[in-house]
């Protein structure tokens, strides 16, 4: 199969699973930081909080199996920061719902690991020939956005 026609599948696999887990781990993101930051509002020095409080998660974090693997910040108006995670381990539903239950003071560690959850199980869906699931993206800003990134594993093709 050619990357035209694989591209093209991928399109349509992930047109037809968009309303399921994508949306649902954006709209988690996008509701609760709502609730407890203010979004509408956030200031520079909001988000470096967060992104302090998400720093400060990562050992609890790594115990449901994503690492968050790199930061970038964009001094921008408004500003962003964006965690990449990637899975390096599966960890049962069961394991990761005990996680959250022994820290249910850390709303944020809910928020993050509900999202990561929602788009594995997103990504778990497609099927993209040689693309690979590489990692899962949460973007601190306005708006908050969720990306999954796949990579192309295959051999390259000669042109």
């Amino acid at each position: 199969m050619d990357l035209k026609n694989s591209f093209k599948n991928l399109i349509t696999d992930t047109s037809a699973l968009m309303g399921e887990g994508y949306n649902n781990a954006t709209d988690l993101l996008k509701d609760t930081l709502s609730k407890f930051y203010d979004v509408k509002n956030i200031t520079k020095e909001k988000l470096a909080s967060i992104t302090n409080d998400t720093i400060a998660l990562a050992p609890i974090i790594e115990k449901t199996g994503y690492r968050a693997k790199e930061i970038n910040i964009a001094v921008s108006v408004p500003p962003r920061f964006v965690f990449h995670f990637e899975k390096f381990a599966d960890v049962s539903k069961v394991e990761i719902e005990q996680i959250l239950e022994e820290n249910t003071e850390k709303t944020l560690l809910k928020i993050i690991v509900s999202t990561l959850v929602s788009a594995d199980e997103f990504q778990s869906k497609l099927s993209l020939g040689s693309f690979k699931f590489a990692e899962i993206d949460i973007e601190l800003g306005v708006p908050p956005e969720v990306n999954v990134k796949f990579m192309n594993s295959g051999q390259p093709t000669a042109v």
